[in-house]
Protein backbone atom coordinates (compact mmCIF):
# COMPACT_ATOMS: atom_id res chain seq x y z
CA UNK A 1 0.00 0.00 0.00
CA UNK A 2 2.98 2.31 -0.30
CA UNK A 3 2.55 4.99 -2.95
CA UNK A 4 5.12 5.47 -5.66
CA UNK A 5 6.71 8.75 -4.60
CA UNK A 6 8.84 8.93 -7.73
CA UNK A 7 5.74 9.09 -9.90
CA UNK A 8 4.21 11.74 -7.64
CA UNK A 9 7.24 13.98 -7.95
CA UNK A 10 7.36 13.50 -11.72
CA UNK A 11 3.72 14.54 -12.05
CA UNK A 12 4.47 18.24 -11.65
CA UNK A 13 7.46 18.50 -14.00
CA UNK A 14 5.54 18.95 -17.27
CA UNK A 15 5.71 22.31 -18.99
CA UNK A 16 2.49 24.23 -19.68
CA UNK A 17 2.86 23.66 -23.41
CA UNK A 18 3.26 19.90 -22.87
CA UNK A 19 0.11 19.77 -20.78
CA UNK A 20 -1.81 21.66 -23.45
CA UNK A 21 -0.59 19.19 -26.06
CA UNK A 22 -1.92 16.33 -23.94
CA UNK A 23 -5.32 17.96 -23.51
CA UNK A 24 -5.61 19.01 -27.14
CA UNK A 25 -5.02 15.41 -28.16
CA UNK A 26 -8.53 14.83 -26.82
CA UNK A 27 -9.98 17.20 -29.42
CA UNK A 28 -7.69 16.30 -32.34
CA UNK A 29 -10.66 16.10 -34.79
CA UNK A 30 -11.12 19.85 -34.34
CA UNK A 31 -7.69 20.69 -35.71
CA UNK A 32 -8.80 20.58 -39.35
CA UNK A 33 -12.20 22.20 -38.88
CA UNK A 34 -12.73 25.41 -40.80
CA UNK A 35 -14.81 26.94 -38.01
CA UNK A 36 -14.69 26.85 -34.22
CA UNK A 37 -17.41 24.43 -33.10
CA UNK A 38 -16.76 25.00 -29.39
CA UNK A 39 -19.23 27.39 -27.76
CA UNK A 40 -17.96 30.77 -26.66
CA UNK A 41 -18.58 30.07 -22.96
CA UNK A 42 -16.03 27.22 -23.00
CA UNK A 43 -12.55 28.43 -22.16
CA UNK A 44 -9.45 26.91 -23.75
CA UNK A 45 -9.50 23.68 -25.77
CA UNK A 46 -8.57 25.43 -29.08
CA UNK A 47 -5.62 24.84 -31.34
CA UNK A 48 -3.47 27.89 -32.07
CA UNK A 49 -4.12 29.58 -35.39
CA UNK A 50 -1.95 31.44 -37.92
CA UNK A 51 -4.21 34.44 -37.42
CA UNK A 52 -2.68 36.32 -34.49
CA UNK A 53 -5.98 38.05 -33.64
CA UNK A 54 -8.16 34.94 -33.85
CA UNK A 55 -10.26 33.77 -30.92
CA UNK A 56 -8.51 30.40 -31.13
CA UNK A 57 -5.15 31.97 -30.26
CA UNK A 58 -6.68 33.92 -27.40
CA UNK A 59 -8.27 30.77 -25.99
CA UNK A 60 -5.10 28.71 -26.45
CA UNK A 61 -3.11 31.30 -24.50
CA UNK A 62 -5.43 30.91 -21.50
CA UNK A 63 -3.56 29.20 -18.64
CA UNK A 64 -4.55 25.54 -18.71
CA UNK A 65 -5.90 25.82 -15.16
CA UNK A 66 -8.55 28.23 -16.54
CA UNK A 67 -9.73 25.81 -19.22
CA UNK A 68 -13.31 24.65 -18.72
CA UNK A 69 -13.48 21.33 -16.89
CA UNK A 70 -9.89 21.47 -15.65
CA UNK A 71 -9.04 21.67 -11.95
CA UNK A 72 -5.55 22.46 -10.66
CA UNK A 73 -3.76 22.26 -7.36
CA UNK A 74 -3.76 25.78 -5.86
CA UNK A 75 -0.21 25.38 -4.57
CA UNK A 76 1.86 23.83 -7.36
CA UNK A 77 -0.54 24.34 -10.29
CA UNK A 78 -0.53 20.69 -11.34
CA UNK A 79 -3.70 19.30 -12.94
CA UNK A 80 -5.70 17.33 -10.41
CA UNK A 81 -9.12 17.02 -12.04
CA UNK A 82 -10.78 16.64 -15.40
CA UNK A 83 -14.56 16.99 -15.31
CA UNK A 84 -15.84 16.37 -18.83
CA UNK A 85 -18.76 14.16 -17.86
CA UNK A 86 -22.47 14.16 -18.67
CA UNK A 87 -21.64 14.27 -22.38
CA UNK A 88 -19.64 17.50 -22.15
CA UNK A 89 -16.65 16.03 -23.96
CA UNK A 90 -18.46 14.81 -27.08
CA UNK A 91 -21.18 17.44 -27.21
CA UNK A 92 -19.40 20.63 -26.18
CA UNK A 93 -15.81 19.94 -27.21
CA UNK A 94 -16.27 17.74 -30.28
CA UNK A 95 -19.71 18.86 -31.47
CA UNK A 96 -21.05 15.31 -31.69
CA UNK A 97 -24.78 14.87 -31.14
CA UNK A 98 -25.74 12.93 -28.04
CA UNK A 99 -26.89 9.33 -28.43
CA UNK A 100 -28.49 9.23 -25.01
CA UNK A 101 -31.99 9.59 -26.41
CA UNK A 102 -34.78 9.67 -23.83
CA UNK A 103 -32.93 7.83 -21.12
CA UNK A 104 -34.38 10.07 -18.42
CA UNK A 105 -34.36 7.39 -15.73
CA UNK A 106 -30.75 6.51 -16.43
CA UNK A 107 -29.65 10.10 -16.66
CA UNK A 108 -31.27 10.94 -13.33
CA UNK A 109 -29.60 7.87 -11.83
CA UNK A 110 -26.17 9.20 -12.76
CA UNK A 111 -26.72 12.96 -12.68
CA UNK A 112 -25.20 13.53 -9.26
CA UNK A 113 -22.34 11.14 -9.90
CA UNK A 114 -21.28 13.19 -12.90
CA UNK A 115 -21.08 16.25 -10.70
CA UNK A 116 -18.71 14.56 -8.26
CA UNK A 117 -16.01 16.72 -6.76
CA UNK A 118 -13.01 15.70 -4.70
CA UNK A 119 -14.58 15.68 -1.24
CA UNK A 120 -16.31 12.82 0.56
CA UNK A 121 -19.37 14.85 1.50
CA UNK A 122 -20.15 15.44 -2.18
CA UNK A 123 -20.16 11.75 -3.14
CA UNK A 124 -23.79 10.81 -3.68
CA UNK A 125 -24.52 7.47 -2.04
CA UNK A 126 -28.17 6.96 -2.99
CA UNK A 127 -29.67 5.04 -5.88
CA UNK A 128 -33.02 5.43 -7.59
CA UNK A 129 -34.70 2.13 -8.35
CA UNK A 130 -35.38 1.36 -11.99
CA UNK A 131 -38.89 0.36 -12.90
CA UNK A 132 -39.30 -2.67 -15.15
CA UNK A 133 -39.89 -0.60 -18.27
CA UNK A 134 -36.83 1.56 -17.85
CA UNK A 135 -34.61 -1.40 -16.96
CA UNK A 136 -35.39 -2.97 -20.32
CA UNK A 137 -35.07 0.15 -22.38
CA UNK A 138 -32.39 2.33 -20.86
CA UNK A 139 -29.62 -0.14 -21.66
CA UNK A 140 -30.39 -0.25 -25.37
CA UNK A 141 -27.34 1.04 -27.22
CA UNK A 142 -27.54 2.30 -30.76
CA UNK A 143 -24.72 0.56 -32.57
CA UNK A 144 -24.91 2.99 -35.46
CA UNK A 145 -24.08 5.83 -33.08
CA UNK A 146 -21.12 3.93 -31.71
CA UNK A 147 -19.76 3.11 -35.12
CA UNK A 148 -20.28 6.68 -36.24
CA UNK A 149 -18.15 8.19 -33.49
CA UNK A 150 -15.70 5.36 -32.62
CA UNK A 151 -14.20 7.41 -29.79
CA UNK A 152 -11.60 5.42 -27.93
CA UNK A 153 -10.67 6.32 -24.39
CA UNK A 154 -8.03 9.11 -24.57
CA UNK A 155 -4.81 7.33 -23.60
CA UNK A 156 -2.92 10.64 -23.48
CA UNK A 157 -4.46 11.27 -20.06
CA UNK A 158 -2.01 8.72 -18.70
CA UNK A 159 0.71 11.34 -19.04
CA UNK A 160 -0.96 13.59 -16.44
CA UNK A 161 0.37 11.75 -13.40
CA UNK A 162 -1.05 14.31 -10.97
CA UNK A 163 -4.68 13.55 -11.94
CA UNK A 164 -6.83 12.64 -8.95
CA UNK A 165 -10.27 13.05 -10.51
CA UNK A 166 -11.55 11.93 -13.93
CA UNK A 167 -15.16 12.23 -15.04
CA UNK A 168 -15.88 11.16 -18.62
CA UNK A 169 -19.39 9.79 -18.16
CA UNK A 170 -21.88 9.66 -21.07
CA UNK A 171 -19.38 10.41 -23.81
CA UNK A 172 -19.83 7.51 -26.26
CA UNK A 173 -16.36 6.17 -25.45
CA UNK A 174 -15.56 2.81 -26.95
CA UNK A 175 -13.06 0.01 -26.26
CA UNK A 176 -10.87 -0.72 -23.23
CA UNK A 177 -9.50 1.69 -20.65
CA UNK A 178 -5.84 2.28 -21.62
CA UNK A 179 -3.14 0.82 -19.40
CA UNK A 180 -1.56 4.27 -19.04
CA UNK A 181 -4.75 5.51 -17.35
CA UNK A 182 -5.00 2.44 -15.11
CA UNK A 183 -1.46 3.23 -13.92
CA UNK A 184 -2.20 6.81 -12.79
CA UNK A 185 -0.68 6.82 -9.28
CA UNK A 186 -2.84 9.46 -7.58
CA UNK A 187 -6.31 8.67 -8.88
CA UNK A 188 -9.08 9.11 -6.30
CA UNK A 189 -12.30 9.44 -8.32
CA UNK A 190 -12.91 7.69 -11.64
CA UNK A 191 -16.34 7.92 -13.31
CA UNK A 192 -16.83 6.61 -16.85
CA UNK A 193 -20.45 5.53 -16.44
CA UNK A 194 -22.78 5.34 -19.45
CA UNK A 195 -20.30 4.71 -22.23
CA UNK A 196 -19.49 1.71 -24.47
CA UNK A 197 -16.29 0.66 -22.74
CA UNK A 198 -15.49 -3.04 -22.81
CA UNK A 199 -13.07 -5.68 -21.62
CA UNK A 200 -12.50 -7.39 -18.30
CA UNK A 201 -12.50 -5.70 -14.91
CA UNK A 202 -10.00 -2.78 -15.05
CA UNK A 203 -7.19 -3.04 -12.51
CA UNK A 204 -6.19 0.40 -11.25
CA UNK A 205 -2.84 0.88 -9.54
CA UNK A 206 -3.69 3.87 -7.36
CA UNK A 207 -3.95 3.04 -3.67
CA UNK A 208 -5.96 6.22 -3.08
CA UNK A 209 -9.03 5.37 -5.19
CA UNK A 210 -12.25 6.27 -3.38
CA UNK A 211 -14.84 6.20 -6.16
CA UNK A 212 -14.85 3.68 -9.00
CA UNK A 213 -17.91 3.98 -11.26
CA UNK A 214 -17.79 1.98 -14.49
CA UNK A 215 -21.53 1.31 -14.58
CA UNK A 216 -23.61 1.12 -17.76
CA UNK A 217 -20.87 -0.07 -20.06
CA UNK A 218 -19.99 -3.39 -21.74
CA UNK A 219 -17.45 -4.85 -19.35
CA UNK A 220 -17.66 -8.60 -18.93
CA UNK A 221 -16.12 -11.70 -17.43
CA UNK A 222 -15.51 -12.75 -13.82
CA UNK A 223 -13.95 -10.70 -11.06
CA UNK A 224 -10.55 -11.99 -9.96
CA UNK A 225 -10.79 -14.30 -6.97
CA UNK A 226 -8.24 -12.25 -5.03
CA UNK A 227 -9.66 -8.81 -5.97
CA UNK A 228 -10.79 -7.99 -2.43
CA UNK A 229 -8.06 -9.96 -0.67
CA UNK A 230 -5.50 -8.81 1.85
CA UNK A 231 -2.12 -7.49 0.65
CA UNK A 232 0.08 -10.15 -0.93
CA UNK A 233 -2.82 -12.60 -1.20
CA UNK A 234 -2.62 -12.54 -4.99
CA UNK A 235 -1.38 -10.53 -7.96
CA UNK A 236 -4.79 -8.98 -8.71
CA UNK A 237 -5.68 -7.75 -5.24
CA UNK A 238 -6.86 -4.14 -5.50
CA UNK A 239 -4.43 -1.68 -3.84
CA UNK A 240 -7.23 0.76 -2.90
CA UNK A 241 -9.25 -1.36 -0.46
CA UNK A 242 -8.46 0.90 2.50
CA UNK A 243 -9.71 4.05 0.78
CA UNK A 244 -12.63 2.79 -1.35
CA UNK A 245 -15.98 4.48 -0.62
CA UNK A 246 -18.04 3.76 -3.74
CA UNK A 247 -17.79 0.72 -6.02
CA UNK A 248 -20.26 0.63 -8.91
CA UNK A 249 -20.10 -2.08 -11.59
CA UNK A 250 -23.83 -2.13 -12.33
CA UNK A 251 -25.34 -2.60 -15.79
CA UNK A 252 -22.51 -4.58 -17.34
CA UNK A 253 -22.05 -8.29 -18.09
CA UNK A 254 -19.79 -9.40 -15.27
CA UNK A 255 -20.31 -13.03 -14.27
CA UNK A 256 -19.07 -15.70 -11.90
CA UNK A 257 -19.28 -15.49 -8.13
CA UNK A 258 -18.75 -12.43 -5.96
CA UNK A 259 -15.19 -12.93 -4.60
CA UNK A 260 -15.86 -12.39 -0.91
CA UNK A 261 -16.11 -15.95 0.34
CA UNK A 262 -13.67 -17.67 2.68
CA UNK A 263 -11.30 -18.67 -0.12
CA UNK A 264 -10.97 -15.15 -1.58
CA UNK A 265 -8.45 -13.93 0.97
CA UNK A 266 -10.75 -11.10 2.07
CA UNK A 267 -11.26 -12.10 5.68
CA UNK A 268 -8.19 -12.56 7.86
CA UNK A 269 -9.05 -14.39 11.12
CA UNK A 270 -5.62 -13.60 12.56
CA UNK A 271 -6.36 -9.90 13.03
CA UNK A 272 -8.76 -8.44 15.59
CA UNK A 273 -10.15 -5.71 13.38
CA UNK A 274 -10.80 -5.93 9.66
CA UNK A 275 -9.32 -3.01 7.71
CA UNK A 276 -10.03 -3.79 4.05
CA UNK A 277 -13.18 -2.13 2.68
CA UNK A 278 -13.99 -0.53 6.02
CA UNK A 279 -14.67 2.81 4.32
CA UNK A 280 -16.95 1.23 1.70
CA UNK A 281 -20.40 2.86 1.75
CA UNK A 282 -21.84 2.03 -1.69
CA UNK A 283 -21.49 -1.43 -3.27
CA UNK A 284 -23.38 -1.89 -6.54
CA UNK A 285 -23.14 -5.06 -8.62
CA UNK A 286 -26.73 -4.86 -9.89
CA UNK A 287 -27.81 -5.77 -13.42
CA UNK A 288 -25.02 -8.22 -14.18
CA UNK A 289 -24.75 -12.01 -14.47
CA UNK A 290 -23.30 -12.85 -11.05
CA UNK A 291 -24.14 -16.28 -9.66
CA UNK A 292 -23.59 -18.14 -6.42
CA UNK A 293 -24.59 -16.95 -2.97
CA UNK A 294 -24.39 -13.67 -1.08
CA UNK A 295 -21.31 -14.03 1.08
CA UNK A 296 -21.47 -13.61 4.85
CA UNK A 297 -18.38 -11.42 4.70
CA UNK A 298 -20.52 -8.52 3.48
CA UNK A 299 -21.41 -8.18 7.15
CA UNK A 300 -17.86 -6.88 7.71
CA UNK A 301 -18.50 -3.65 5.77
CA UNK A 302 -19.08 -1.50 8.84
CA UNK A 303 -19.98 1.72 6.96
CA UNK A 304 -22.08 0.21 4.16
CA UNK A 305 -25.14 2.33 3.37
CA UNK A 306 -26.15 0.89 0.00
CA UNK A 307 -26.00 -2.76 -1.09
CA UNK A 308 -27.28 -3.35 -4.62
CA UNK A 309 -27.23 -6.90 -6.01
CA UNK A 310 -30.49 -6.82 -7.99
CA UNK A 311 -31.05 -8.48 -11.36
CA UNK A 312 -28.38 -11.17 -11.14
CA UNK A 313 -28.48 -14.95 -10.79
CA UNK A 314 -27.83 -15.23 -7.07
CA UNK A 315 -29.14 -18.19 -5.08
CA UNK A 316 -29.32 -19.22 -1.44
CA UNK A 317 -30.60 -17.25 1.51
CA UNK A 318 -30.17 -13.66 2.59
CA UNK A 319 -27.25 -13.87 5.06
CA UNK A 320 -27.95 -12.96 8.66
CA UNK A 321 -24.68 -11.07 8.80
CA UNK A 322 -26.41 -8.21 6.95
CA UNK A 323 -28.39 -7.35 10.08
CA UNK A 324 -26.11 -8.92 12.68
CA UNK A 325 -22.76 -7.91 11.29
CA UNK A 326 -19.82 -10.27 11.58
CA UNK A 327 -16.39 -10.41 13.10
CA UNK A 328 -15.22 -9.05 16.45
CA UNK A 329 -17.60 -6.48 17.98
CA UNK A 330 -20.22 -7.11 15.30
CA UNK A 331 -23.20 -4.81 14.99
CA UNK A 332 -25.95 -4.23 12.38
CA UNK A 333 -24.87 -2.57 9.16
CA UNK A 334 -25.92 1.08 8.67
CA UNK A 335 -27.77 0.12 5.49
CA UNK A 336 -30.19 2.67 4.06
CA UNK A 337 -30.91 0.84 0.80
CA UNK A 338 -30.92 -2.91 0.16
CA UNK A 339 -31.79 -4.00 -3.40
CA UNK A 340 -31.94 -7.78 -3.90
CA UNK A 341 -34.83 -8.12 -6.37
CA UNK A 342 -34.90 -10.33 -9.46
CA UNK A 343 -32.57 -13.10 -8.35
CA UNK A 344 -33.28 -16.69 -7.25
CA UNK A 345 -32.91 -16.19 -3.51
CA UNK A 346 -34.79 -18.65 -1.32
CA UNK A 347 -35.76 -19.15 2.31
CA UNK A 348 -37.69 -16.65 4.37
CA UNK A 349 -37.44 -12.91 4.80
CA UNK A 350 -35.79 -12.85 8.21
CA UNK A 351 -37.44 -10.55 10.72
CA UNK A 352 -33.96 -9.48 11.78
CA UNK A 353 -33.94 -7.11 8.79
CA UNK A 354 -36.36 -4.96 10.78
CA UNK A 355 -33.56 -4.29 13.27
CA UNK A 356 -31.47 -2.42 10.71
CA UNK A 357 -31.66 1.05 12.26
CA UNK A 358 -31.28 3.13 9.08
CA UNK A 359 -33.03 0.98 6.47
CA UNK A 360 -35.40 2.97 4.24
CA UNK A 361 -35.67 0.87 1.07
CA UNK A 362 -35.80 -2.92 0.80
CA UNK A 363 -36.59 -4.72 -2.47
CA UNK A 364 -36.74 -8.50 -2.67
CA UNK A 365 -39.41 -9.07 -5.34
CA UNK A 366 -38.78 -11.55 -8.13
CA UNK A 367 -37.09 -14.17 -5.91
CA UNK A 368 -38.16 -17.56 -4.51
CA UNK A 369 -38.72 -16.44 -0.93
CA UNK A 370 -41.42 -18.18 1.12
CA UNK A 371 -43.23 -17.71 4.41
CA UNK A 372 -44.71 -14.57 5.90
CA UNK A 373 -43.32 -11.10 6.34
CA UNK A 374 -42.94 -10.09 9.96
CA UNK A 375 -45.10 -7.26 11.22
CA UNK A 376 -42.02 -5.51 12.57
CA UNK A 377 -40.56 -5.33 9.08
CA UNK A 378 -43.83 -4.02 7.68
CA UNK A 379 -43.95 -1.34 10.35
CA UNK A 380 -40.40 -0.17 9.74
CA UNK A 381 -40.33 3.43 8.63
Amino acid sequence: YQRDQTKREASSTMEESEIKDVLLALVEPNRKRATDIISIDVKGWRFPSGDIESNNNEQYQQPVCFWTGVTCDPIDGSITGLNLGNGFYVEKLLGIASSRGNDSEGEERHHHNRMLQQHDHEIILRKKRYNEFSSKTTNVRRTDDVNATSLSFPSSLGKLLSLRFINLSSNQLWGPIPKSVLQLPNLEIFDVSSNYLAGGFPHFESDALRVLDISKNRFNGPLDKDLFGHPNIGPNTAPYLLSLVKFDLSHNSFNGTIPLDGTSGYYNPDIKHEESLQNLQYFDLGYNLFSGTICNNIGNFEKLQGLFLEHNRLVGTIPKSIFRGSGVGAHPLPLVQLFLEQNSLSGTLNEGLATLPNLRELYVDGNKLTGTVSQDLCNSE
